[in-house]
């Protein structure tokens, strides 16, 4: 499928200041958060959203990032909690955009077909996630970088990845993280409470029995991020809340039997 802008327009361009435009859409994603999802089961009444006063709101506010200044986002902590904020909220946008009722795997390559114009370059899933936040990595299985050397959008890159960005990300499925909305001068605590949420869910179990630990492909995805299979375990023991859980795996390191969890596509809806 050819790539989707879905926030093309024709209207002339706003007089807003990037940081207005920035808060504007924060504050529209609050509120579709607020009233649509549910933040136990980390799941959306797509639905309802869909037909709804809000998100006809927040579709018309990301007319706006066409000319979103990209030279404001200086800080480390500024370019995370607006990326991140944004890959999330496309990808809800593509899910109601083009109707996906169980999966996001309905729609071929959905990840590199849904895009934003922001500051007038086009940027989709992919781009956001492998080419920004990941420092301008591989996707996993592809032999190429998502930005050449000349790519302007490369400009906008964060050098080094920050691992917990893998519990932030929403990719619309039941195996992923539950969805928040990202502030840059909260972002390194909001990091530790999504990475400490994921790593004691359902995503990550372990089995002192038999001394094996069952936990979710983003860890054989993006090993790498997190620096290697110790370093996953490391981080891991670190963020376990049960004391004896944390003591058997500092314990049994060098014994643990890792095997990966099957990712669940499913659409994560409520």
């Amino acid at each position: 499928m050819r790539q989707r802008v879905l926030n093309q327009t024709t209207e002339k361009a706003l007089s807003a200041s990037s940081e207005d435009i920035a808060k504007a859409l924060k504050s529209k994603m609050d509120h579709l958060k607020l009233n649509f999802y549910d933040m136990e089961k980390g799941g959306a009444n797509y639905e309802s959203m869909k037909h709804s006063n809000a998100f006809e709101d927040y579709v018309s506010a990301t007319k706006a990032l066409t000319v979103f200044d990209l030279n404001t986002l200086t800080s480390r902590e500024a370019k995370l909690a607006f990326w991140i904020n944004i890959y999330n909220a496309l990808v809800v946008h593509g899910i109601l955009e083009l109707n996906i009722k169980k999966s996001v795997k309905e729609v071929s390559s959905f990840f590199n077909t849904v895009c934003y114009d922001v500051g007038g370059h086009i940027f989709s899933l992919d781009d956001i996630e492998h080419g920004i936040l990941r420092g301008n990595k591989k996707k996993h299985f592809f032999s190429h970088r998502p930005f050449s050397d000349s790519d302007p959008r490369k400009r906008s890159i964060i050098e080094t990845v920050d691992p917990r960005i893998h519990f932030a990300l929403v990719c619309g499925s039941n195996s992923c993280p539950p969805i928040d909305v990202y502030e840059a001068g909260e972002i390194d605590e909001q990091l530790e409470l999504v990475t400490s949420g994921f790593v004691n869910s359902d995503e990550v179990i372990l089995d002192k029995e038999s001394k094996k630990l069952m936990i979710s492909r983003i860890f054989e995805w993006y090993e790498d991020d997190f620096g290697g299979k110790e370093a996953v375990l490391s981080l891991i023991t670190k963020y376990r809340y049960d004391p004896e859980e944390k003591a058997f795996l500092q314990n049994a390191f060098s014994e643990l039997r890792i095997a990966y969890k099957d990712y669940d596509w499913s659409l994560n809806v409520v």
